[in-house]
């Protein structure tokens, strides 16, 4: 007899597409799970359509606090399905806003809980004004979550050691790549001007200051073009560069990540910044580009200092590693193929899927 097909409901914030978290985590693993582990995947997302359109506008504080207020309440049609799926995945948490809601209810329900999170979500990130919403947020309740769940999907292991304290059924799951998203292209043509790459979200674009000083030094010595991929530009452009913005596309990019030289992950040593899962590495080394990254949190497990990349802790070594690269194409093409073979060794998506059918099967 046929084994059962297993039908998982995704309780996440965003509609698909749309947020890293979920993109490279059970978004993309999903048609690997349908074709090679039975499991199927349904996204039942917090925010609707209307929510999306503003949520990240300027203003607008009234309708926000309506359309956050009116999902919230929206949720519970979703909550009250789950007894119709074999285990519910909770990606960072089930309602946007508020304690522990919702959590209570599927665990009262008893329905076998995932609960999957790739940051230090239990604090408010440094240096970003979250005022509107990091009362609502509850920010601690990443606690609770894990202690309600049946089991506990964690993007790396500074993550896994804090869902510990409050669950023994923890599961270290890094976030991955698919690889068939990155074609190989040639990088660009030309050693100059040397293009340096940055990829990241409006929230992390305070990590990217981190690099400004090292950057304005290299372009004081050669022609150099800053790459940012993001929803917007930095606050004010990096002295002696050329500054290319590229508007953020899921369709470009990949292809704009590989239409550089090198890739850079600048972050501050903190307990926000070790819970990342090291994703804008992972990116530009699927694209066979050497990084230049912070030795903080899974960075130091990622990259291997001197033969898929540079580890910097400081502006000297930033600006050292910047040099070295812009003057060996030959030395950027080996550290990029030993970049994509470490990607592909364990951080592929086929490697993510299978992890998480493990869990699933294990607790449905």
């Amino acid at each position: 007899m046929a084994e059962k097909r297993l039908r998982v409901l995704a309780l996440a914030n965003k509609p698909w597409g749309l947020a890293p978290n979920q993109r490279f985590r059970f978004e993309q693993w999903a048609p690997h799970l349908a074709r090679d582990h039975g499991i199927d995947i349904e996204l039942v997302p917090f925010e609707s359509p209307d929510l999306t359109a503003v949520l990240y506008k300027e203003g607008h504080y009234l309708t926000k606090m309506w359309r956050v207020g009116r999902d919230f309440f929206r949720r519970a049609e979703a909550v009250r399905n789950a007894r119709t799926h074999d285990a519910v995945l909770v990606c960072r948490e089930a309602a946007l806003i508020g304690p522990a809601f919702y959590e209570r209810l599927l665990k009262r329900a008893g329905v076998p809980v995932i609960y999957d999170f790739d940051d230090s979500i239990w604090m408010q990130q440094p240096d970003v004004d979250n005022s509107l919403f990091s009362l609502l947020h509850f920010h601690r309740k990443t606690r609770t979550l894990c202690r309600l769940a049946t089991a506990v999907a964690a993007g790396n292991d500074f993550l896994a050691s804090f869902a510990r304290a409050a669950n023994a059924n923890v599961h270290v799951l890094p976030t991955t790549i698919e690889l068939g998203d990155y074609d190989g292209a040639p990088e660009p043509i030309s050693d100059r001007p040397f293009v340096v790459c940055w990829t990241g979200s409006t929230t992390t674009l305070v990590h990217f200051e981190h690099a400004r000083p090292a950057l304005e030094q290299i372009a004081r010595e050669l022609p150099l073009v800053v790459k940012i991929i993001c929803n917007r530009p930095p606050d004010r452009p990096v002295a002696g560069a050329e500054m290319r913005f590229v508007p953020w596309s899921a369709e470009t990019e990949a292809r704009e990540i590989a239409d550089s030289h090198v890739g850079i992950m600048p972050l501050p040593d903190n307990e926000f910044s070790r819970g990342k899962c090291g994703l804008k590495a992972l990116q530009c080394m699927a694209a066979r580009r050497p990084v230049i990254a912070s030795p903080v949190g899974v960075n130091t497990s990622i990259i291997e200092h001197g033969k898929n990349g540079f580890l910097a802790a400081t502006t000297e070594e930033f600006v050292d590693a910047l040099r070295r690269l812009a003057d060996a194409r030959e030395l950027r093409a080996e550290l990029g193929t030993a970049a994509y073979a470490k990607v592909e060794r364990e951080y592929s998506a086929t490697i993510g899927a299978s992890k998480f059918a493990d869990i699933v099967h294990s607790i449905a």
